[in-house]
């Protein structure tokens, strides 16, 4: 972000663009109470939330997180190809959604089949030992976490290989970071950090910002709907800039550390 300081301005309006367009979408499909907190549990809530637009929108998004995501990923592996801030529309980019609309399918299918296997074979020793099932329980949930951790960590680096290597490297995914868990999570611990520390303040901000569009004066005043309105387009501006920055540094800590664990450079060649 330093090095290229112009790309990730135009990836946050990109995004602020895209943000723009999907609140005026559910502006302009339903009425929103602004009292009540905003709630999307499923797709089905996403649907009703934008009305006919919900489809263009869902591909909109996948679309430019697609872009953004090999963007971040072009400008640490491949510097040079730094043409229209590092955004194309190519081969990446479609591997990239199509690894993405399929780790979400997956994730939906079997991401409770851990903690379904434990329970299956905790569920007897419960039933025997009554006394024991809250703290069976809760070491079937830790271990539940633990092996979701160490999976989730193992894998995380299927996009970023997948742009490296122009291709699906199906048998490269998991003996790639073998033997590099600890190292590579460490590397999300960090980020944790320093993506925790960041979202107190723009969160902290966000609360204040709020405090003032609603003080109280009149309902029909005009000075607050002016407020509101100069402060949802500051809020548009925190949330499409904290999301690409947030996903820059993710993006880029697992591009610099695919590049330290398998020591390739631009265009997957080896060093």
């Amino acid at each position: 972000m330093r090095r290229e300081p112009r790309a990730v301005l135009v990836w946050m309006l990109l995004w602020l663009t895209v943000l723009s367009a999907a609140a005026w979408a559910v502006a302009m499909g339903a009425r929103i109470d602004i009292s009540k907190p905003v709630v999307t549990r499923n797709l089905a809530d996403v649907a009703q939330r934008f009305g006919p637009f919900a489809v263009a929108f869902i591909v909109m998004f996948l679309l430019v997180w697609a872009t953004t995501t090999v963007a971040s990923y072009r400008a640490v592996l491949r510097p040079d190809e730094r043409k229209y801030f590092f955004l194309r529309l190519g081969m990446d980019e479609l591997r990239v959604a199509i690894m993405t609309v399929a780790a979400f399918v997956l994730v939906l299918v079997f991401g409770g089949t851990p903690a379904y296997l434990l329970y299956l074979i905790f569920t007897p020793i419960m039933q025997a030992v009554p006394a024991l099932a809250r703290y069976i329980e809760f070491v079937g949930v830790m271990c539940t976490v633990a092996l979701e951790v160490w999976l989730g960590v193992r894998l995380s680096l299927i996009a970023v290989e997948t742009f490296a290597e122009r291709r699906f490297h199906l048998s490269s995914y998991w003996p790639v970071t073998r033997g590099r868990f600890w190292y590579l999570l460490s590397c999300y611990v960090v980020l944790a950090v320093v993506i925790g520390v960041l979202s107190i303040v723009v969160f902290s901000l966000n609360g204040l910002l709020f405090e003032i569009a609603f003080a109280k004066v009149g309902a029909g005043d005009f000075v607050r709907r002016l407020s509101v309105l100069a402060i949802a387009g500051i809020l548009a501006v925190l949330t499409a800039s904290l999301w690409v920055l947030f996903w820059t540094l993710f993006c880029a800590c697992q591009a610099h550390a695919f590049r330290a664990i398998v020591g390739k450079g631009k265009a997957g060649v080896a060093l």
